[in-house]
């Protein structure tokens, strides 16, 4: 017997839907597993996540809870719409794993800790631009902390939302690359920055025309509050 999807789900099937059915986005690439039913509810996938660490779980958990195996798409716009091009990539939190290759994360003005301490939630197989969102496990440190790792070229950084409000941003973006920055302390208006700036920019002016039928405002207030 096939599981139904829940409301929050069929959210994201409408997401993916939308994307797929839109006459000025092109995709490049769709990733779709059927629900993983082996864990009983939120808490339990949580647990799976982190046993046997005592952490947690992201506030709000259970509202934004996906089952997916996985769930993703890569893509990018038809004329004549301006060029602009995304991915994201969600699965199970339970099997969200650590990066292959442990490193060490050196955010600005925060103190390093190694990789290890991360489960990827979000990145970019497909494209592969190497960058991914985590959250990181503080044992005993209440709420997980979110983090946006885009190194070498630009940095990691430790974001001002938690998971469940990075999901509600991604459905809004689609997974617009480089979005995420909106959402740290990094100085956008610095030289070096200065694509992701381009990139940002690109993406404020582009998806309300695309998708007249959500409001941007208060990613466009945040990039006008940017140094």
């Amino acid at each position: 017997m096939t599981a139904e999807l829940t409301t929050y789900e069929a959210r994201w099937r409408a997401v993916c839907d939308g994307l797929d059915r839109h006459p000025g986005v092109e995709i490049s690439y769709t990733l779709d597993k059927e629900l993983d039913l082996g864990f009983a509810d939120a808490a339990a996938s949580w647990q799976a996540l982190v046993a046997p660490l005592d952490v947690d779980a992201p506030a709000g958990l259970e509202q934004c809870h996906l089952r997916f195996g996985e769930l993703g798409r890569q893509w990018g716009t038809r004329e004549p719409h301006r060029d602009l091009n995304g991915e994201f990539y969600l699965h199970h939190i339970a099997l969200a794993d650590a990066p292959a290759y442990e490193d060490w994360i050196t955010g600005k003005g925060e103190a390093g800790f190694p990789t290890s301490q991360l489960r990827i939630i979000d990145q970019h197989p497909v494209t592969g631009t190497g960058r991914y969102a985590a959250l990181r496990l503080l044992p005993g440190g209440g709420e997980p902390e979110l983090w946006w790792v885009a190194g070498p070229h630009y940095g990691e950084w430790k974001m001002d939302i938690g998971y469940r409000e990075y999901l509600e941003a991604l459905q809004l973006t689609k997974g617009a690359f480089d979005w995420q920055f909106l959402f740290t302390r990094a100085p956008l208006g610095e030289e070096w920055l200065e694509p992701v700036r381009r990139r940002v920019e690109n993406m404020l002016e582009t998806l309300p025309t695309l998708f007249p039928e959500h409001d941007y405002t208060p990613f466009m207030e945040r990039f006008a509050a940017r140094p």
